[in-house]
């Protein structure tokens, strides 16, 4: 079984978050190199970085098979899955990111993909192979869906991911988590959750952002033969 720890960092989220937050909700449309493309990031929308490169590259997935992600943002890593898939949807609780995904997949020509508003699986039906999630890391309170790029109040996103992803997960399905490493969030909490809810780990990826933290990608299936 792989090695479940994460090695707390110390650096605290909060400050930074709390200033790329404002950021966000005023700068105009700019375009980023992620996941080897170019991707617009609108206004009210996360945006795209190391974690979503490091997803991309860690799903496996194959050209008969089809994926879920919740929480797409711009949509960079379903669009950068859906190359390589069948077909799939990407959901976000944030209309501006559902927005932003179907303007990003438009401009890449990437027809194999559906985007809907949708709180974690909602608006969701169907099982499928892969089911990727990049959560919100940090809890804290939040104002508005906006927020909630950044901040899970209570941790209810992410508990409630794994409670509920079982239904909508193939018996021989993938479930790709992605995480951090952060002084001010429970680096445990996606383990205990996974357990507690029927899954075991498989995989850790990991990506170094900069001397400050690390990316993770947690890679889980059902813990039933």
């Amino acid at each position: 079984m792989t090695n479940q720890k994460i090695k707390q960092n110390d650096f605290h989220s909060v400050p930074r978050q709390s200033a790329r937050l404002e950021e966000r909700k005023i700068r105009k449309p700019y375009e980023v190199e992620c996941c080897g493309m170019k991707i617009v990031v609108n206004p009210g929308v996360y945006q795209t970085s190391g974690d979503s490169d490091l997803m991309a590259e860690s799903v496996k997935i194959e050209n008969n098979e089809t994926f879920l992600e919740i929480g797409c943002g711009t949509g960079v890593v379903s669009i950068a899955v859906a190359k390589r898939a069948k077909n799939g949807i990407g959901v976000d609780i944030n209309d501006k990111a559902v927005e932003n995904s179907k303007q990003n997949a438009g401009a890449q020509d990437v027809r194999n993909i559906e985007f809907l508003v949708s709180n974690v699986f909602e608006n969701v039906s169907g099982k499928f192979d892969v089911i990727i999630c990049n959560p919100p890391y940090t809890k804290h309170e939040v104002r508005d869906n906006i927020d909630r790029m950044f901040w899970d109040p209570e941790d209810e996103m992410k508990r409630k991911f794994f409670e509920e992803v079982g239904a909508y997960l193939k018996p021989s399905g993938r479930i790709y988590f992605g995480w951090a490493d952060f002084a001010d969030i429970d680096v445990d909490l996606p383990f205990r959750l996974a357990n507690e809810n029927g899954y075991e780990i498989v995989n850790k990826f990991s990506k170094p952002h900069s001397k400050d933290f690390t990316f993770y990608v947690l890679e889980f299936k059902s813990a039933q033969p």
